[in-house]
């Protein structure tokens, strides 16, 4: 089964997102791509209205008891297969999340790019073939004035794999930033800096996508 293009997304504390996002970018052949999700709520909206392949949950995170829970009773949900990201190793921990019906697991000191590829790949293998769902996964995209000649005029392969290494790129400079904003008080002089580079790299992302639609 070919995963091109997967969709992967992820809930969890930032020891794990900086972790992430660093290892897909030492993979740029992967074959999927992975978004962070900032708050449960906008992990249930887009998992509602989105196409996604699998969920990457950390078990630590304050919102994974409720989002499994939600899980259960929505069959749009729990149709995505999670990958149980945990702090701890430990046949306890490992039993809760087969338990909440993780379909693979992961150790936060274990992660590396080959070990996340295995893990997403695995989950997706076994929740097996890969369905349309009722909504396809919409992008909140923003308007550019922009002419893509240029861009459609490059072979798609090539397109895909530019976008998806700019992507990766993007990835760790917002996940970089978002440690920053952890450790700096917000009437620090950083601080808006730190912002603008967050909301540059949302840009840019956004971009990306904008010139990989039809």
């Amino acid at each position: 089964m070919s995963h091109t293009g997967s969709q992967v997304l992820f809930l969890g504390e930032l020891p794990f997102w900086l972790k992430i996002s660093q290892s897909v970018v030492e993979a740029p052949a992967v074959s999927f791509q992975i978004y962070r999700s900032p708050s449960l709520r906008d992990a249930l909206r887009r998992l509602d209205g989105e196409r996604w392949q699998a969920l990457l949950l950390d078990f630590s995170h304050p919102a994974a008891q409720e989002l499994l829970a939600a899980r259960k009773l929505h069959a749009g949900i729990s149709s995505i297969p999670v990958i149980a990201l945990l702090t701890i190793a430990g046949p306890q921990f490992q039993n809760a999340a087969n338990v909440a019906g993780a379909a693979a697991s992961l150790l936060l000191d274990d992660v590396t790019s080959v070990s996340l590829q295995n893990a997403v790949l695995s989950a997706i293998s076994i929740n097996g073939t890969n369905k349309d769902r009722k909504n396809s996964r919409k992008g909140s995209f923003m308007q550019f004035p922009l002419d893509s000649q240029g861009f459609d005029r490059l072979p798609a392969a090539k397109v895909d794999a530019i976008s998806h290494a700019i992507n990766n790129l993007l990835c760790v400079i917002n996940a970089n930033a978002d440690i920053l904003t952890d450790q700096l008080e917000a009437t620090h002089n950083a601080a808006r800096s730190v912002s603008q580079i967050k909301k540059a790299t949302k840009s840019a992302a956004d971009l990306m996508r904008l010139l990989k639609t039809p």
